[in-house]
């Protein structure tokens, strides 16, 4: 299959000048194994330093620059660069990213299969060598999803991820736009991954994890030098009620979610969570939208939250 690599930035010519080069090579290994197309598409969210330039003056004709006016986060970014993307599979990178030259085809593969939406890399810390992107399993306790403990594949097969990092990933096009992409209501960062791919496990397709396909990123400071510490927890507090109310429907882990989030609430003060009661102020404002897109989810779902979590239930022994 022909494939489309997007990679969002945001005044990031510094990390694309390191890293931009394994893509190129990546891309070029697809391209002579297999003859198959690939187009390197990479999205400046309105940012103001030189990327643009640097860009045709160091890769001319390698790289596609789709320009932003003006700055709206990492979901609109890479939802203007999937709406633009040709091909079939849409490979997502962070512009931190650095990509092992076979990355590509073992992820390519898995798109055989008509009910697979998206396939994770294998991700390490560029700095420690530590393996950060594995297979993450999906569970429910205390009220919530849990979305971040890893398991590490043994012997060959597919391997379900309960979600796909926007970080390094593959997903298809087409699902990509019946689903209509990252949702916005998460921007500016955080939770718009597992959100994407809880909704695509509901629709009854799959996410997988590829331990051959390898990348390594550089923990950058994007964020951290745009907000302050304190907001980023009340945004991320924030997205993981709302990724909750919109796709929770189960009635008693929606009746547990609801007690927990209480006692969360009332007992923020004495914990020093302030950003937590921030977060959920926040959410509750969009709670119209929430119920909109609740009701949507509700009757597009052939899956069932447990039908969904039991998919881990080898691993994380909830039968």
């Amino acid at each position: 299959m022909d494939v489309s690599i997007v990679i969002p930035t945001w005044n990031g010519r510094h990390l694309l000048e390191r890293f931009l080069p394994s893509v190129i090579a990546a891309a070029g290994r697809y391209r002579t194994s297999t003859g198959r197309d690939v187009e390197i598409l990479v999205v400046d969210d309105g940012g103001t330093d030189d990327t643009a330039f640097w860009l045709a003056e160091s890769h001319p004709g390698a790289v596609e620059l789709l320009m932003k006016r003006t700055n709206e986060g990492f979901a609109h970014a890479c939802n203007t660069g999937f709406e633009l993307a040709r091909h079939p599979v849409v490979l997502l990178l962070n512009n931190d990213v650095e990509v092992d030259e076979g990355c590509i085809a073992p992820l390519v593969g898995h798109f055989n299969a008509p009910d697979v939406f998206a396939v994770a890399c294998e991700t390490t810390n560029l700095e420690t060598g530590a393996t950060s992107g594995v297979g993450k399993l999906g569970a429910f306790s205390r009220g919530f999803l849990r979305v971040h403990a890893g398991y590490r594949p043994t012997g060959t097969g597919e391997w379900p991820s309960i979600f796909a990092s926007g970080g390094a990933s593959a997903f298809s096009r087409q699902k990509l736009a019946e689903l209509g992409g990252f949702d916005a209501l998460f921007s500016p960062f955080y939770w718009e991954d597992v959100e994407l791919s809880y909704r695509a496990w509901k629709r009854g397709w799959r996410v997988l994890f590829e331990p051959e396909s390898r990348v390594r990123h550089k923990v950058s400071s994007t964020i951290g030098s745009r907000f302050r510490r304190y907001d980023v927890r009340a945004i991320e507090h924030r997205n993981r009620l709302l990724a909750h109310w919109i796709h929770i429907h189960d009635p008693k882990m929606w009746r547990s979610h609801l007690i927990r989030t209480a006692l969360l609430a009332l007992t923020a003060p004495v914990r020093g969570d302030l950003a937590f009661i921030d977060g959920l102020i926040e959410a509750l404002f969009r709670r119209r939208e929430v119920r909109n897109r609740r009701d949507r989810e509700k009757a597009a779902a052939v899956r069932s939250d447990r039908e969904v979590l039991e998919v881990f239930a080898p691993w994380t022994g909830t039968r």
